[in-house]
């Protein structure tokens, strides 16, 4: 006579115990390529927010008939906070500065006043302390193959009415170098130093995404930054 009581089935310890490691292990080999694809995402945002930014600022300089300047910023922790222009030397590898502010310089002194000029847009590159990107910034001599001149002292990128691309500081025309040099921007990713992502702002004010690979427009895409 064959049983009707119901048998119980169900997993060993031991097989949920093999099914635990095998999932361990597909976890440790799957996880380095994951977080690589991560950094790689949040590279190509950042890059892509830069390369807008450059183009917003360009284009609102000749919309206004006034220079747009961009300086390093704090990215502002809540409302009652400013925003306000920081140097591109007090980088600190990220805890001096996480962003940049753009604001169209009214009364063109070639500095930031909250109360006068009018701030266009700001971009955050990392979130107070928490740095995940890296950056360098350098001045490339047109006509030269080099790259080795960094952005010092007071000094801010801006864009003029006429669109091109300028470095300096101030309301004394002096103190501006204007359609004369490429500058070029490389974001990194902090713990994956081969995952990068390079902008060049051309002394015409166009900037140009780099590419991977040597499908690149500007000879500046390729060269060594120190």
């Amino acid at each position: 006579m064959v049983s009707s009581k119901p048998t119980n089935a169900g997993f060993t310890l031991i097989e949920m115990l093999i099914v635990m490691a095998i999932t361990a292990i597909l976890v440790a080999i799957a996880l380095p390529g994951m977080e690589r694809l991560i950094a790689s995402q949040r590279i190509n945002n950042r890059a892509d927010q830069m390369f807008a930014l450059f183009q917003f600022a360009r284009a609102e300089a000749i919309r206004t008939n006034k220079p747009v300047l961009i300086c390093p910023t704090k990215i502002r922790k809540n409302t009652a906070t400013d925003n306000g222009c920081e140097k591109f030397t007090a980088y600190d590898e990220g805890r001096g500065w996480q962003g940049f502010l753009a604001f169209n310089d009214v009364d063109m002194d070639g500095n930031y006043k909250a109360d006068t000029d009018s701030s266009v847009r700001v971009v955050a590159l990392n979130q107070n302390t928490n740095i995940k990107v890296m950056q360098k910034w350098k001045i490339c001599n047109t006509g030269q193959k080099t790259c080795n001149a960094d952005i010092s002292d007071n000094k801010m990128l801006g864009f003029m009415p006429n669109g091109q691309f300028g470095i300096g500081n101030g309301a004394n025309a002096n103190d501006w170098t204007i359609g004369q040099s490429n500058v070029v921007m490389e974001i990194i990713d902090s713990h994956y130093n081969n995952v990068n992502r390079r902008i060049v702002i051309t002394p015409s004010g166009k900037p140009v995404a780099c590419k991977s690979g040597t499908d690149n427009t500007n000879s500046f895409c390729a060269l060594q930054l120190p």
